[in-house]
């Protein structure tokens, strides 16, 4: 296991994209019960977020602890030390080409889940460059210093 810390994790932010997240795959999995040519993105997209949950959810029942307590308490942000498997670089890269074509999908218009709006957007690429950033040895990025590279 490897250490991941998400510094200023922002709570409302993430809460959002959260929210976008399970929108998007009750979403899919219409369509992809739907078939045809279509369901081609959505299929691909709910296998992965399958294992992927499988694989990584309850690995960090403090840090769940700790955003519900922050929360609670109205906190906008708060510092997370997550453990990881080796895996979560690999996991992570193999998954980006996925999560564009996604993107492209919802920006197609054709869905009732919005387009990923740009902080739920900025979010998720912080959130998963930090694992592949920390799995190269870099120091932990904050989110409000957070800024999108470019290219993204």
């Amino acid at each position: 296991m490897r250490q991941v810390v998400l510094v200023d994790f922002p709570l409302r932010v993430a809460s959002r994209a959260y929210q976008h997240r399970e929108a998007l795959l009750r979403e899919f999995a219409i369509i992809a019960i739907g078939g045809g040519k279509q369901a081609d993105v959505p299929k691909r997209l709910l296998e992965i977020a399958t294992v992927l949950d499988d694989r990584y959810s309850g690995l960090n029942p403090e840090a769940d602890q700790a955003v519900e307590t922050a929360s609670k308490t109205g906190a906008e942000f708060v510092d997370l030390r997550l453990q990881v498997p080796e895996r979560i670089k690999t996991d992570t890269v193999d998954i980006t080409p996925l999560l564009i074509e996604v993107d492209a999908y919802c920006k197609n218009g054709d869905l009732l889940t919005l387009e990923t709006p740009d902080d739920v957007r900025a979010f998720w690429i912080w959130f998963l460059l930090e694992f592949v950033r920390q799995h190269d040895g870099d120091a932990p990025l904050s989110w409000r210093e957070f800024t999108i590279p470019p290219g993204f």
